[in-house]
């Protein structure tokens, strides 16, 4: 099956660096290069067009009517800068393909990405450990190369020495170092108990990383007050996983409602 890339664009870009982002855990990697994206403001540059790498789950109700039918959104973006390092390529993806069509997104994603001259692949992901939502995030790597590790690490809090990242967001870098592409993957740490919980604060350690890495000047400060804005909605939903303990725990009667004639 060969996917559709319609373009709507040309550009020309020097040495792009590929941003590729899909939902995950904490939406780590979405909401940071999301946010990156419409800082720099990035032009639109092409849509993926292939129906059958996602399933839509339901329909969307507006103002109490059924909306029409709409698949994911994929696209990719582009950023161009005047001197100093690498352009910049994004690919968002809002929805994670089907399962079995996950390496033809891969491909379609990298065939693209390598005729926009892309010359490394950047991707990212949660790291799930024992902090607390109040505590910082740290910023793992992961690359394809020891040369690439080792220029990254410095800006990076802890090396990935093995393990596993699950999703698009891992598959993609797997199969471009297949291809003999080069790139690397930051991880953000996020609580365990916070994994379907978005994490601005984990996304905000990946940007300022990664702002490191390419010589990036982005204002991050929204950013930062929507992590100060979550920290205070974890504590409610744990407030309230604990009240619903609570409940739960209470003795209930066994021998059910008594009727009174």
């Amino acid at each position: 099956m060969r996917s559709r890339i319609r373009e709507l664009t040309q550009v020309e870009l020097r040495q792009p660096f590929l941003l590729a982002a899909w939902p995950g855990m904490g939406h780590v990697a979405l909401r940071a290069f999301a946010f990156l994206q419409e800082s720099l403001g990035a032009q639109h540059l092409a849509v993926l067009e292939e129906p059958d790498f996602f399933q839509i789950p339901g329909a969307v109700i507006d103002k109490g009517l059924v909306q029409p039918a709409r698949p994911p959104q994929s696209s990719f973006s582009s950023w161009r800068r005047g001197s100093g390092k690498a352009d910049l390529l994004f690919f968002m993806g809002d929805r994670q393909p089907v399962s079995g069509k996950e390496l033809p997104l891969a491909e379609a994603v990298l065939q693209f990405a390598r005729k926009q001259g892309v010359s490394q692949v950047v991707t990212s992901a949660a790291m799930p450990t024992a902090i607390n939502h109040y505590q910082p995030s740290r910023v793992w790597v992961t690359a394809t190369h020891r040369t690439i590790l080792k220029e990254v690490s410095p800006f990076c809090h802890r090396v990935l020495e093995d393990g596993q990242i699950s999703g698009m967001n891992g598959l993609l870098l797997a199969v471009a170092r297949k291809k003999g592409m080069r790139g690397f993957c930051l991880l953000g740490e996020i609580p365990f108990y916070t994994t379907t919980i978005e994490n601005p604060k984990a996304s905000l350690a990946v940007l300022q990383a990664l702002a490191g890495v390419l010589d990036l000047q982005v204002d991050l400060s929204g950013l930062r007050e929507l992590a100060v804005r979550t920290e205070k909605e974890v504590d409610r939903y744990l407030l309230e996983l604990e009240s619903q303990r609570e409940e739960e725990k209470k003795p209930t009667d066994s021998e059910g409602p008594t009727t009174v004639h």
